[in-house]
């Protein structure tokens, strides 16, 4: 009985000891983002890439036209805010996924403001984008082990009521 408690044990702690292992991502794998930059009808905006150990940085610059004026950015998808404020016409952020910008110009001497498209964008005001996953793996593992765990204790409860 003992002996086969220990091996549940010892396979349960090897089944969730290596699990991290498999869900992180290959720290060799290549990986590309898009950018996409939803210019709107008061200005345009640029922006350059520059691809190091980190990953792939991205320098974004706002154009106003004659007549507006920048106001921030409003960014969608996983980044991280580098360098500069949402607010600043020059950013720098590092890419963690795929990310729609939207410069945001407002003519000078009024409150309208013109975004790209023409589209409600609500913002995201924090320097980082939220971060999201799928634990659905974590979650299967665990119900697995307790299955494990409840048959292996009623097969060790049938098979000392037999002795």
């Amino acid at each position: 009985m003992k002996k086969t408690l220990s091996v549940l044990v010892a396979a349960l702690i090897l089944v969730f000891s290596a699990m991290p292992v498999f869900a992180a991502p290959s720290p060799s794998a290549s990986k590309e983002y898009n950018v996409r930059v939803h210019n709107p009808n008061g200005g345009s905006s640029t922006y350059t890439t520059k691809t190091d150990k980190d990953g792939e940085h991205v320098t974004l610059t706002a154009h106003p036209k004659n007549g507006y004026e920048f106001s921030k950015w409003i960014i969608k998808g996983k980044y991280v805010l580098e360098k500069g404020d949402l607010s600043d016409d020059v950013i720098t952020i590092l890419l963690k996924g795929d990310v729609n910008v939207y410069p945001v110009f407002k003519k000078i001497g009024s409150e309208s403001t013109s975004t790209g498209s023409g589209t409600n964008i609500s913002q995201n005001t924090s320097p980082t984008s939220p971060q999201t996953g799928d634990n659905t793996i974590y979650f299967a593992v665990a119900l697995l082990a307790v299955v494990v765990v409840a048959f292996g204790a009623v097969g060790v409860k049938i098979a000392v009521s037999k002795k």
